[in-house]
């Protein structure tokens, strides 16, 4: 009988709380939580395109220089 209520009382500590919601404060929480998330997706991706500006514009100017030289020796001989 001992063990059953120790086995019942760790039960219990181990057990996981559910938190109950009207419907509507549902929805509301989840709309709150799409708004972030959208919110989140937008500014990471802004900021993966303007990296990826940075990264174009350093390797655009990598080839141009090249190009440049290139030309410069070809038309020097």
């Amino acid at each position: 009988m001992g063990e059953a209520k120790e086995l019942e009382k760790e039960i219990q500590e181990l057990a996981v709380p559910v938190a109950t919601a009207s419907s509507a404060d549902f929805r509301k929480l989840q709309d709150r939580i799409s708004d972030m998330d959208f919110r989140v997706e937008f500014v990471a991706g802004e900021l993966w395109q303007r990296q990826g500006e940075k990264i174009g514009f350093t390797m655009g100017l990598l080839y141009g220089v090249l190009l440049g030289m290139v030309t410069y020796i070809i038309f020097l001989m």
